[in-house]
């Protein structure tokens, strides 16, 4: 009992966590565009590194984002053929889509670790900075979205865990 616990308080601090980072790359990409747009346009003067910081701090927000959207359960889903399929059907279903998620998930954190280390000592062109940083939001948004996942399943059970519990609709 303690370690699932430990599981919900874990994923509830890392979501206002990626809440408030979604947050400030919101607006900081928006500050970095605006100056860009002036810089190169009003004053002659492009700022060169401005468009890979913007693409590096994007790929933070899109992968931190996909992991809130595992917390939130809001991801996309079709249910076409299990609004009309019988529950054992619809279970299925839940217990297959959980399967596949959880194993693209588990492949992609493994895997990005072992490029995230690869490319640490690579520097950007512009920036010069670690060419990890650009590879780091798909190691931890993945590894947050199995968080997420792992809490939804503790919490939801099998079908609820990647969205709401389609087996106790009337």
């Amino acid at each position: 009992m303690a370690g699932l616990n430990l599981i919900r308080r874990l994923d509830d601090w890392s979501s206002r966590l990626e809440n408030l980072a979604l947050a400030a790359l919101h607006g900081i990409i928006a500050a970095l565009v605006c100056a860009a747009v002036i810089f190169r346009y009003v004053l002659n003067d492009p700022l060169t590194w401005s468009e890979e910081l913007i693409l590096l701090l994007f790929g933070w927000m899109i992968f931190l984002g996909i992991a809130n959207a595992f917390h939130a359960r809001t991801h996309i889903i079709i249910d076409v053929v299990v609004l009309f399929a019988p529950r054992w059907l619809c279970f299925a279903f839940g217990v297959l889509a959980l399967a596949v998620t959880a194993t693209v998930l588990g492949v992609l954190t493994w895997y990005s670790w072992l490029y995230l280390q690869r490319e640490m000592p690579n520097l950007t062109p512009m920036l010069g900075i670690s060419a990890g940083w650009a590879i780091a939001p798909l190691f931890l948004g993945s590894l947050l979205s199995l968080l997420h996942l792992l809490r939804n399943l503790i919490d939801e059970g099998v079908t609820g865990a990647l969205w709401s519990d389609i087996t106790t609709r009337e």
